[in-house]
This record gives structure tokens, C-alpha cells and sequence, in this order.
């Protein structure tokens, strides 16, 4: 009986140990708002006592860390051809346009960038992975949105969409859900342009119980997200 109460304890202990591991997530601010939130609110029911440390940043900053490891395991849309990087697929999403649920183009099925050339464009800042993948996408289009203002965060940007100062063009997944009181989501075309968001870890490193898990619950919650937020 003594030698089961002993292997009991040590089977307590060993599980309070894994739940209190410290975990350091890296993503791209763009993720953050309304996605990583979502997946660590999720955690942190199954997972109370785990402390999770996440490091937003840029994305090659964000592959750096998981690269150092600094971080865990990250989640960005670099890493896909990395020789020390495995890049797990989560989804590939489309960029849209954000504007006021009172704004002329919010009632639209799709909207053509040339269309939201007549706005004020609201960007982010050009050191942001987002913004070279949309010159990059928009390098042949003559006739594109004009910025008006310019942001060092994507944060900043959807506020100052929320007050009513333009448009903008952001990846799906930094949009709210349909039933959001102020902002809309209508679909980019002409081109379409996306991205492929996945996550990342550092080859051949082996994550902790916790880690393992928190990791595992991105990799199922992410692909739900775009059938979640139903784009007007």
C-alpha cells in the first residue's frame, strides 16, 4: 500500500511539474488579436497552471526565435524553406479588405483593388512581412490603393479603420468574426492574394509534454478558424 501511495505522489508531482512549465510562443502580431487568443483561452481551461510567454513580432524576427531557440515552436508564414526549420501547414488564407460596417464597399461580395484605390488606404509600416508580400503581389497593378496613413502595427491599423480614417488591406485571420459591431471583412480580388500560415519549430528539437500539447491544439483549431469568420 505504501509503495502505491509513493507512486501515486510521484505521479502528482510529475504532473504538476509538466503543468507548470514555462512556454514561449512566437507569432506574427497578426495572429495575435483574434486567433492566438482564442487557441491560448482554450489552453489555459485544459492547462491552468502553465505559464505561456508570448513573443509577438515580425515574421523573420518570429523565425528567428524559433531558430535560437528562443521560443518553443512559432507561428508565421516564413519557414516553409528553411534547412533547420520544419513548417507544419495551417492554413492559407486570403488578405482582405477592412472597413467600417458604414463604409460604402462594406455590403459588397468581393472588392477589386482598383475599387479601393478611390479610398483612404490605411498600410503598415514597409520593415512588416505583410506589407513586402503585398508590393511584392501588387508590384504589376496600375491602378492600386494610394497610402494615406501608415502604421508600425496592425493593431494601430484596425483602429484607425475602426474610427472611420480608411480602409485596409490585412490577412483574414486579423479580422473579427461576422458579428463584430464595427469592422467588415469583404474579399480582395484582382488579384487575389494570400498566404500560407503554418507553424514552425526548430529541426530536430524535441518539444516539452506542455509545449507538445499547446502546439497540437493550434495545429487543430487553425484550420476551423476561416470557416468560422464567414466573410461578407
Amino acid at each position: 500500500m505504501l509503495d502505491d501511495l509513493d507512486s501515486a505522489l510521484l505521479g502528482i508531482r510529475g504532473h504538476a511539474g509538466v503543468r507548470r512549465e514555462r512556454i514561449t510562443v512566437a507569432c506574427v502580431p497578426s495572429s495575435v488579436y483574434y486567433y492566438v487568443s482564442q487557441v491560448l483561452r482554450l489552453y489555459r481551461e485544459r492547462h491552468p497552471l502553465v505559464r505561456v510567454t508570448v513573443f509577438d513580432a515580425k515574421a523573420n524576427d518570429v523565425l528567428e526565435a524559433v531558430a535560437q531557440g528562443e521560443a518553443d515552436f512559432g507561428l508565421s508564414f516564413l519557414g516553409a524553406y528553411e534547412s533547420d526549420i520544419d513548417f507544419k501547414p495551417l492554413v492559407e488564407e486570403r488578405f482582405v479588405a477592412a472597413c467600417r460596417r458604414d463604409h460604402p464597399i462594406a455590403k459588397l461580395r468581393s472588392v477589386t483593388w482598383a475599387q479601393l484605390a478611390a479610398y483612404d488606404f490605411i498600410a503598415v509600416a514597409r520593415t512588416s512581412g505583410n506589407r513586402l508580400l503585398l508590393d511584392q503581389a501588387l508590384a504589376g497593378i496600375a491602378e492600386r490603393p494610394q497610402i494615406t496613413y501608415e502604421t508600425q502595427s496592425g493593431t494601430t491599423l484596425l483602429g484607425l479603420v475602426e474610427a472611420g480614417l480608411g480602409v485596409a488591406a490585412v490577412p483574414a485571420m486579423a479580422m473579427p468574426g461576422p458579428d463584430h459591431p464595427l469592422l467588415a471583412s469583404i474579399p480582395l480580388i484582382e488579384p487575389m492574394v494570400t498566404r500560407k500560415m503554418g507553424l514552425i519549430r526548430r529541426r530536430g528539437r524535441s518539444l516539452s509534454p506542455s509545449a507538445q500539447q499547446l502546439f497540437d491544439l493550434f495545429d487543430k483549431v487553425a484550420p476551423a478558424r476561416p470557416r468560422r469568420m464567414k466573410l461578407a
